[in-house]
């Protein structure tokens, strides 16, 4: 599943709302390989987005409102899609490529009153030459074919492949034989990492899909993918184990749409960036991957300028819009650094802090 456009309105706190995942350009030397569609070098898409914002600028809503459409994809079922409209209606517009040559466009109007959903279905073949901008232009209805039985949709789209991961959310790693050994692998080295104490990690003899942690005659269980003792561990190693799981479900291939939210919040930087550029080594062709975060230093990477998207919240006649800008629509010269541009509000990106402003001249009174 690659993601090209996705525009939202009435969802979540998001009101003509649009983020694009394309680029026009072929980027010289980037460290990101292949970002385009296999066989369709023209046919441009943001393999790696480094999604940033200010608190409460919807980083997780907007991972939340794809993981409810792509359900929806896969179910049709409409309450889910319901529950997101954040007034009696809303709707929402994707476009994508889901594993063969042609994209594929998902208009749906939400009516959250009566628990439907009407939609608007076209697709285009996407010729050798062709790039997402010319395919938009050959874009066929087959909106009839799609609702012909409560299953047509899902046919005509195909398997819909996806790993999301976010604090509100538990999905456990399909364990094949191969797979027990990749998820292994990664939270030896992941946990060791965090803290050296719990290197002694096994899987159970006598458990289905269960990994032991020890650590001084305590043991600490994850079972089918589910860490069920957290409490004693500290809140960074057991967000390193949530962040194990979702790098071994990439190592493994068992998605080709990744959503990363917030999940190192309580781990180094250094460590973060580590892990990140892991994860870039695993996507692979055709497949996409949106990692949000607030760490700063993630703007220090040797990434093209097209790899970071800002989410900003900003007031317009009156109600708080948020809108989502890509640093290469701002930044055009190769000499342009993302991290002035962001401590300098560029972007709008920031916090706006100036009610602080305001308690620390009270309090210096």
């Amino acid at each position: 599943m690659i993601v090209l456009n996705l525009m939202l309105n009435g969802i979540y706190g998001f009101d003509d709302f649009h983020i694009n995942f394309t680029y026009p350009k072929k980027i010289i030397n980037s460290l990101i390989e292949d970002e385009n569609l296999k066989g369709r070098e023209r046919f441009r898409y943001k393999k790696a987005v480094i999604l940033m914002g200010a608190n409460a600028t919807g980083k997780t809503s907007l991972g939340k409102a794809l993981l409810r459409i792509f359900g929806y994809m896969e179910s049709g079922n409409p309450v889910p899609l319901c529950e997101m409209a954040a007034r009696e209606k809303g709707d929402f517009t994707i476009d994508f490529v889901n594993g063969d040559y042609r994209l594929q466009r998902l208009h749906a109007k939400i009516d959250a009153v009566g628990n439907g959903v009407e939609i608007r279905y076209q697709t285009a073949e996407i010729g050798v030459m062709d790039s997402y901008e010319k395919c938009l232009a050959k874009l066929v209805d087959h909106t009839d074919e799609a609702t012909r039985t409560a299953t047509s949709l899902k046919k005509l789209i195909g398997e819909v492949r996806y790993r999301f991961a976010y604090p509100e959310i538990e999905k456990t790693l399909k364990l094949t034989g191969m797979n027990k050994r990749i998820l292994l692998k990664t939270l030896r080295a992941v946990i060791g990492t965090l803290d050296p104490t719990l290197q002694d990690v096994s899987l159970a003899k006598d458990l289905k899909d269960t990994f032991i942690i020890r650590r001084d005659g305590t043991e600490i269980i994850i079972q089918e993918g589910k860490l069920l003792n957290r409490e004693v561990l500290s809140s960074g190693t057991a967000e390193g184990i949530d962040v194990a799981m979702f790098l071994a479900a990439m190592i493994a291939k068992e998605g080709s749409f990744y959503y990363c939210d917030e999940h190192f919040s309580y781990i180094q930087s250094d460590i973060e960036k580590r892990i990140f550029g892991i994860m870039l080594d695993h996507i692979g062709e055709n497949e996409q991957m949106i990692f949000t975060t607030h760490n700063t230093d993630m703007l220090d990477l040797n990434l093209p300028k097209h790899s970071y998207t800002f989410l900003r919240k900003q007031l317009e006649d009156g109600v708080y819009k948020v809108s989502a800008i890509s640093a290469s629509e701002v930044l055009k010269r190769n000499t342009d650094s993302i991290r002035n541009a962001v401590e300098n509000d560029v972007f709008s990106s920031l916090p706006q802090d100036s009610l602080l402003d305001e308690l620390e001249l009270e309090v210096g009174k």
